[in-house]
């Protein structure tokens, strides 16, 4: 999540139930919210042992999909309130609902590829996953008694579920999910990274310092954030030098970074054509904007859409295009955005704000050409790698996907695990999707028996 962390330190394979505060120490994020993490894997892997993956209580259950009244299947679907349990996440809809009207997938009834499949049989499942709020989405979270605005002291994890479909070539309920089965396996990267500072060359004998340029160098402890920007397979070696040649299209997936984990945001209030009027523009310069900056135009829509459960086309599908700062006006607090044909500037979803990174451009959706096996530099020394998994060829990444690389002045290098050759190869730290399927629809007939329930122990 894009929050303003000092580091994530939780790590189920350490085994560790409780964090254990001591007296007269520094207090750190990390631990609050290490305990925080620990308690909520408990939770859960409880739960989903206790109950299955997926399953809804037989009383007060919901998910219970159906078509709505008059309408076709294929044309919209009816999602009744209650509660649901995927893998061990507590997933609850307080109000009945449609497929059109979910509260946590703006859907766009006139863009074709959010339409239900209409010409083949489909499988309906629920998507869940935990998505960061901060106060520019929730006001109520900032307590006004600190300032008007005061600071955003925490930011809240949220659970979010969207129902979506998925087109299948079977012809029967039990064929249906088999297929279903088989393509979550596509849905998960197979891409990995490492981490490091810049090796150093082979130091003369007798010289006993290393050279400078083998460390981090910044001024200041960092927490990297390395984030998949547009998903796919990884890019080919052979056209990273040329860039003119990848104008208009992308051979491969792309990525992008920042050294404050994301957090650096300016909400907006208007956008008109490619100029931005933003509420701030930073509290210093560390972290504000300034002319040449790539951004994300992010609100609660693109949000929502950031999970890419599909097959992955060749060339990939870009994701929307960072955007370049141009000029920034100070008084009136106006950001200029570069603009081209193509770019999204009919209006804003709610809670709309500019995400800043800090990379350099490199593609043609604004991010860098995500290219394995071979280390890239960011900045002060701090490298990464992208690799494939073990048994694969080439890895596959998917948009959001993200790993994050503390970096500190003290030691002069990253907070890395490591492995007999240096930098262990490290699967993303998220997005984690959770599935689970609901109902499957032929024609005008609905079987809502994948959807399992159960009834409570004392009954």
């Amino acid at each position: 999540m894009q929050g303003d962390f000092s580091r994530a330190t939780f790590d189920p394979r350490k085994h560790y139930c409780a964090v254990l505060t001591q007296q007269g120490r520094v207090q750190l994020d990390a631990d609050l919210n290490e305990q925080g993490a620990l308690l909520l894997h408990q939770l859960r892997t409880t739960i989903a042992d206790l109950l299955g993956p997926a399953v809804a209580p037989a009383t007060g259950g919901g998910f219970a999909i159906d078509a709505v009244t008059g309408r076709k299947p294929q044309e919209d679907l009816e999602i009744p309130a209650g509660r649901m349990y995927v893998d061990g996440a507590l997933v609850e809809n307080e109000f009945d609902t449609t497929y059109w009207t979910q509260p946590d997938l703006h859907l766009d009834p006139t863009d074709p590829t959010a339409r239900l499949p209409q010409d083949k049989p489909f499988v309906v499942y629920l998507r869940v996953w935990d998505r960061l709020i901060t106060s520019l989405q929730d006001p109520a979270i900032r307590e006004v008694a600190l300032g008007d605005p005061g600071p955003d002291t925490a930011a809240r994890a949220k659970t979010v579920w969207q129902v979506a479909a998925l087109p299948v070539a079977a012809t029967t309920t039990a064929d249906a999910l088999t297929e279903f089965a088989t393509r979550l396996a596509t849905f998960r990267p197979t891409g990995q990274l490492r981490a490091g500072v810049r090796h150093p060359p082979a130091v003369p004998e007798g010289r006993c310092e290393l050279p400078p340029d083998s460390r981090f160098r910044g001024p200041e402890n960092q927490l990297y954030r390395i984030e998949v920007h547009t998903g796919g397979r990884a890019w080919p070696a052979s056209t990273t030098d040329a860039p003119k040649a990848r104008r208009g299209h992308l051979p491969g997936a792309t990525f992008k970074w920042s050294r404050e984990n994301a957090s650096v945001v300016f909400p907006v209030t208007t956008l008109h054509g490619a100029v931005a009027t933003v509420t701030a523009l930073g509290r210093d310069g560390k972290l504000g904007l300034e002319v040449g900056d790539w951004v994300e135009l992010v609100d609660d829509t693109t949000a929502g859409h950031v999970a890419d459960d599909t097959v992955l086309t060749d060339p990939p599908r870009p994701a929307p295009r960072l955007r370049q700062v141009l000029a920034i006006d100070a008084v009136a607090l106006l950001v200029t955005l570069d603009q081209r044909d193509g770019d999204d500037d009919c209006g804003l979803g709610p809670h709309p704000f500019l995400r800043r990174w800090d990379h350099l451009s490199g593609a043609d959706d604004g991010a860098l050409p995500l290219v394995e096996n071979t280390w890239l530099d960011l900045e002060d020394g701090v490298q990464v790698r992208f690799q494939p998994a073990r048994g694969a060829k080439t890895g596959t990444y998917r948009q959001g996907d993200h790993w994050l690389v503390p970096a500190r002045t003290a030691t002069g290098d990253v907070l890395w695990p490591q492995g007999a050759d240096g930098p262990a190869a490290q699967d993303p730290a998220g997005v984690q999707y959770h599935y689970a399927p609901l109902a499957f629809v032929s024609g005008a007939t609905i079987d809502a028996s994948p959807r399992k329930t159960f009834r409570p122990l004392g009954s």
